[in-house]
C-alpha cells in the first residue's frame, strides 16, 4: 500500500521547486567543471541526462530517508518528480546543449585566427558586434586565462550573452508550445513508451513505512547495480594505482579489408535502458545501424562517394546521413498527419475557446501554445536575419531545426536511446539545401555561430521536457505550476553555466581545459565557415535526392507496419543513420534485445516484469557509479575517469 494522499501531493510545491533550483545550479556549475577541469564522465551531455538520475538516486538513497527518519516528514512523490523533471531539463543546457559550445565560439573566431586561414578577413567582418564580446581582452583572458587579482570583464561578456539568451529562451519556449500541441497525441492517443520516465518514476514511488522505495528493496537491483559499479570502481582505482589491472570491455571487428571498424563494445546503460522497448523497436535500431554500417564499408571498398562527410553526421557517408534524415523528416510530417484531429482541436480552441475541450494537464493553455509557436517561431526568425542571415536562409534553417528537434522528442520519447544526435545538423542541410552563394558570407557566419545549439544535437530541452510530461502525468502532478518550475530550471541553468563557463576559462585558461569545446568546436566552425566561402558550391542535388529517398523508404516501410500484423521491425531505427554516438551504442541494443526475446520465449511476460528491476539496476549503478568517481575525482585530484559517451 503506498502513502495517502497529504495536502499538496499533487502539487508542485515551494520547497520542491526551492530544492530542485539548487540541484540545477549544481548541475549547471558542476557539469562545466567535471568534464573541463576533472576531465570525467560527462552526465549532462546526452538525453539519458546522468547528472539528473545521479542527483535523484542520491537523495532517495540517503538524504530523504535521513530526513523521515529524523523528523517523520520527507518529499512525496509528487515533489520528487518535481525535483527530477526540473533537473533533467537544467541538463540539457550546460555542456553540448548550449552553454559550453557557445561561449568558446564567441571568442574562438577570434583567439585562433591566423594569417593562414584568413578568418580576420573572411569571417570576423560578418561577425555581428552585438553578438560577440566587444574586448580582444576579453577574449585572450578567456582562452589564456587571467591573473588572480584581475577582475572578469563581465560586461563583455553580459552584453553578448543577453540576445543570446533572449533567443534560447524564445527557442526553448517554441519548442515548448509544439510540446503542448503534441503531448495528449503521443501520450494518450500513441501511447509512447517514454522508457527514460521509468527509472525516476520506480524511484519516486513510496511506501508507507518504508525508508526507500521498492525498487531498492529489491535484491535484483543491487545485483544490476553491482556490475558496472564494480567494473568502473576497478577502472578508476587503476588510475590511482596501475597495479590494479584495467577491465577493458572495448571490442571491434575489421571488416571490408580493415577500411571499417565494427564497434561491439557493450555500454551497460544503455543495455539496462533499451530492455524497456518493445522487440521491433530494438530491433528497428540496431538493425538499421547494421546496414547502415556495411553500406559504409561498401561505399569505402568500392571508393564510391557523393562528397565528404557531413560535420556530425560522422563516421556515416552523406548517402547514408542523407537518408536518415529524410526518414526523420517523415517520421515528422506523418506525426503531424496522424495528428491532424488533434491537431484540429487545438486550433480551434486556440482560436475560439470551447468549453468542451479540457487543456488543464497541458503547461499551456491550448491558445498560448499554438499563438506562442507562432509568435515564438516570427522572433526567431527575425532574431537570424539580424544576425546576417538572408530570410530564405533563416527560414530553411529554423524550420529544420525546429523538425530535427521534434523528430528527436519523438525519437528518445519511442526509443529511450541514451546516446544519439541528428543524421544531419541543420546548418549543413541548409547549405546543402540552398548552395553557399544564395546563403551568402554572412549567412555562412551567422550558421556558424548558430553550431552552439543546432549542430551536435545530443541535448535539447525539448525531449526532457518530454519525458518530464510523462513522468508528470503519472505522478499528477500541477502542469501549470509545472511550467514555472521549467522557467526557473531553465533559468537558474543557463545563468549558473554561463558563470561556471567563463569563470572557468578565466582561472585556468581555455586552452589548459580538456573537451571539445574550447579547442575542437571553434576551430572545426570556423575552418566550415571558410571552406564554404572559398569553394562556393550549388545546391547539392545528390544530398537532396538522398533526403527524398529516406522519405521514400521510411514511407514504405512505415505503410508495411502499418498493414502487416506482427511485422518485427519497426523503421524508427531508420531515422539515427550512424552518427557517433549511435556507432557506439547499437551493439548495446542489440545485446538487450537479445536478452529480451529469450526471456520472453521461455519466461513469458512475469519473468520479464521480475527482471527489470536487474536491468534498471544496471542504468543505476552506471550512472551512480560515474558520478560518485566524478565526486571523489574531484576532490582528490585525480582526472580522466571517463565512464560515459564523452
Amino acid at each position: 500500500m503506498g502513502e495517502g494522499p497529504a495536502p499538496g501531493e499533487r502539487g508542485v510545491s515551494l520547497r520542491a521547486v526551492a530544492v530542485g533550483a539548487l540541484f540545477c545550479l549544481l548541475i549547471a556549475c558542476g557539469e562545466p567543471y567535471g568534464v573541463l577541469v576533472v576531465r570525467g564522465s560527462p552526465l549532462a551531455a546526452d538525453f539519458s541526462t546522468g547528472a539528473a538520475v545521479f542527483l535523484l538516486f542520491a537523495f532517495v538513497l540517503l538524504v530523504n530517508p535521513l530526513v523521515y527518519l529524523t523528523t517523520g516528514s520527507r518529499l512525496r512523490r509528487g515533489e520528487m518528480a518535481t525535483v527530477y523533471i526540473m533537473m533533467a531539463v537544467a541538463a540539457a543546457i550546460p555542456s553540448w546543449g548550449f552553454t559550453m559550445n557557445l561561449i568558446p565560439l564567441l571568442g574562438g573566431f577570434f583567439y585562433y585566427a591566423t594569417p593562414e586561414n584568413e578568418w580576420a578577413e573572411l569571417i570576423q567582418s560578418h561577425l555581428p558586434g552585438w553578438l560577440v564580446p566587444d574586448s580582444q581582452q576579453a577574449v585572450w583572458e578567456l582562452f589564456e586565462g587571467a591573473p588572480r587579482a584581475q577582475p572578469i570583464q563581465w560586461l563583455s561578456w553580459v552584453r553578448p550573452l543577453l540576445p543570446w539568451g533572449l533567443f534560447i529562451l524564445t527557442l526553448y519556449f517554441v519548442t515548448l508550445c509544439l510540446l503542448v500541441m503534441l503531448r495528449k497525441q503521443w501520450l494518450e492517443r500513441e501511447r509512447l513508451l517514454f522508457p527514460l520516465a521509468v527509472l525516476p518514476q520506480e524511484l519516486c514511488a513510496q511506501q508507507a513505512g518504508a525508508a526507500w522505495p521498492p525498487l531498492l528493496r529489491n535484491w535484483l537491483t543491487w545485483c544490476g547495480l553491482a556490475v558496472p559499479a564494480c567494473i568502473n570502481t576497478v577502472n578508476a582505482l587503476h588510475s590511482y594505482h596501475s597495479v590494479i589491472p584495467r577491465l577493458d570491455l572495448h571490442t571491434s571487428v575489421l571488416l571490408f579489408r580493415q577500411s571499417l571498424d565494427l564497434n561491439c563494445t557493450p555500454r551497460l546503460e544503455v543495455i539496462g535502458l533499451s530492455y524497456l522497448l518493445s522487440l521491433d523497436v530494438s530491433f528497428g535500431i540496431w538493425l538499421f545501424a547494421l546496414l547502415a554500417l556495411l553500406a559504409t564499408g561498401v561505399e569505402r571498398l568500392f571508393g564510391w562517394s557523393i562528397g565528404p562527410i557531413q560535420p556530425f553526421s560522422d563516421p556515416a557517408p552523406p548517402t547514408v546521413a542523407h537518408v536518415a534524415l529524410g526518414a526523420l523528416f517523415f517520421l515528422v510530417a506523418s506525426g503531424f498527419w496522424h495528428s491532424r484531429a488533434h491537431l484540429r482541436v487545438v486550433l480551434r480552441q486556440a482560436w475560439r475557446s470551447d468549453a468542451s475541450v479540457d487543456d488543464s494537464d497541458e503547461l499551456l493553455s491550448y491558445r498560448t501554445a499554438v499563438f506562442g509557436a507562432a509568435g515564438g517561431s516570427a522572433v526567431c526568425l527575425m532574431w537570424l536575419v539580424l544576425t546576417g542571415m538572408n530570410v530564405a536562409t533563416a527560414t530553411v534553417f529554423l524550420l529544420s531545426a525546429l523538425a530535427i528537434f521534434v523528430g528527436l522528442a519523438r525519437i528518445i520519447s519511442q526509443t529511450g536511446l541514451a546516446y544519439c544526435r541528428a543524421a544531419v545538423c541543420a546548418p549543413v542541410f541548409t547549405v546543402n539545401a540552398l548552395g553557399t552563394s544564395l546563403v551568402g558570407p554572412a549567412g555562412l557566419t551567422s550558421l556558424g555561430l548558430n553550431f552552439a545549439w543546432s549542430a551536435d544535437v545530443r541535448t535539447f530541452v525539448m525531449a526532457s521536457a518530454a519525458t518530464g510530461m510523462k513522468l508528470a502525468e503519472v505522478t499528477r502532478l500541477e502542469s501549470r505550476r509545472l511550467m514555472a518550475a521549467l522557467v526557473v530550471a531553465i533559468v537558474v541553468a543557463l545563468a549558473g553555466s554561463a558563470y561556471a563557463v567563463i569563470g572557468l576559462a578565466h582561472r585556468y585558461g581555455g586552452i589548459n581545459l580538456v573537451g571539445w569545446q574550447f579547442t575542437g568546436l571553434p576551430s572545426f566552425a570556423g575552418d566550415w565557415i571558410a571552406q564554404n566561402m572559398n569553394n562556393p558550391l550549388p545546391t547539392h542535388l545528390r544530398h537532396l535526392g538522398c533526403t527524398a529517398l529516406g522519405v521514400l523508404l521510411m514511407g514504405l516501410l512505415t505503410a508495411v507496419k502499418s498493414r502487416v500484423i506482427g511485422f518485427p521491425l519497426h523503421p524508427i531505427g531508420m531515422t539515427l543513420g550512424l552518427t557517433h554516438p549511435i556507432y557506439q551504442v547499437w551493439f548495446s541494443v542489440f545485446i538487450a534485445w537479445a536478452f529480451k526475446a529469450v526471456i520472453l520465449k521461455y519466461g513469458g511476460a512475469r519473468l520479464y516484469v521480475r527482471l527489470r528491476p536487474l536491468f534498471l539496476g544496471v542504468v543505476l549503478g552506471a550512472f551512480g557509479s560515474a558520478g560518485l568517481w566524478l565526486v571523489i575525482d574531484a576532490i582528490t585530484g585525480m582526472s580522466g575517469n571517463v565512464f560515459t559517451l564523452g
